[in-house]
């Protein structure tokens, strides 16, 4: 069944990735990357309708959990939805958490305070649904957030996020996520497989309407799947690199990192 599911991610992103990108270069949606090239923006839409094909043919198979599964999806749609909002009229001036709190404090909302803010709430509901004390509703409003935000620090370069997300899924099924979570993890990394290629090669831009949904995949997966000292050790990780990246470059981490700089440029050329 896994490995069912694993192929059937990656023929359908195949496959949606050719349609998608000639809809998105004819409607003119496309900037400038990091080397100064116009390409097609916001290709992360290509994961809403293969998580539609796989959240159908899980449904079937664990439709005594249903909605746990409709949970995880309205949680990436609603964040693919915020996320083409950020890719298509966000304004890259302000940086930072910091940035985006301070100008929504002087009375200017921009794009990347609404969906913090946005990103926040449902991972306070969902967060409610898992949580049995006030401080796991704490622990799991946070890990979710943050990880729903962390594939975005890092899609900065091309197959970063991806491989970034392909590092922590294949970390927490050696950790021993099963069941659902499992599967929906197996269904990602299809994904992600498949649209490695065209994001490595820095074809298109992969955007928030790509990261958000990996990344809150992640969070829920976690509190879904693991014991409360993991989620400690994974939120005091998640914060150290948060903490981090509001003060200085990761990309400049990264590159000044041997092993780091390997794995990053690895297929980029």
């Amino acid at each position: 069944m896994g490995l069912m599911i694993l192929v059937i991610s990656i023929f359908f992103t195949k496959i949606i990735i050719f349609y998608v990108m000639n809809m998105l270069l004819d409607g003119n949606v496309v900037a400038k990357n990091y080397k100064g090239e116009r390409i097609p923006i916001g290709m992360g839409i290509t994961f809403i309708p293969v998580m539609i094909i796989n959240t159908l043919l899980l449904f079937f198979v664990f439709y005594e959990t249903y909605t746990s599964l409709m949970i995880f999806f309205t949680a990436i749609t609603t964040m693919a939805f915020v996320g083409i909002i950020d890719d298509l009229i966000g304004n890259r001036n302000t940086l930072g958490f910091k940035g985006h709190f301070l100008s929504f404090i002087k009375g200017k909302l921009t794009t990347g305070f609404f969906k913090a803010a946005v990103g926040g709430i449902i991972s306070l509901v969902i967060s409610y649904v898992y949580s049995n004390t006030l401080i796991e509703l704490v622990i799991h409003t946070f890990v979710i957030a943050l990880f729903t935000n962390l594939l975005n620090l890092l899609d900065l370069r091309p197959g970063r996020a991806i491989k970034g997300y392909l590092v922590i899924a294949l970390l927490f099924i050696l950790m021993g996520v099963i069941g659902l979570p499992r599967y929906i993890l197996l269904s990602i990394i299809g994904y992600c497989v498949g649209y490695l290629p065209q994001d490595l090669k820095a074809r298109s831009m992969m955007g928030d309407v790509g990261s958000n949904p990996l990344g809150i995949s992640l969070g829920i997966i976690a509190v879904t799947s693991f014991s409360m000292t993991i989620k400690y050790l994974l939120l005091a990780f998640l914060i150290v690199i948060h903490l981090i990246a509001e003060k200085y470059s990761l990309s400049n981490i990264i590159k000044n990192n041997v092993l780091l700089n390997y794995i990053d440029e690895l297929g980029r050329n």
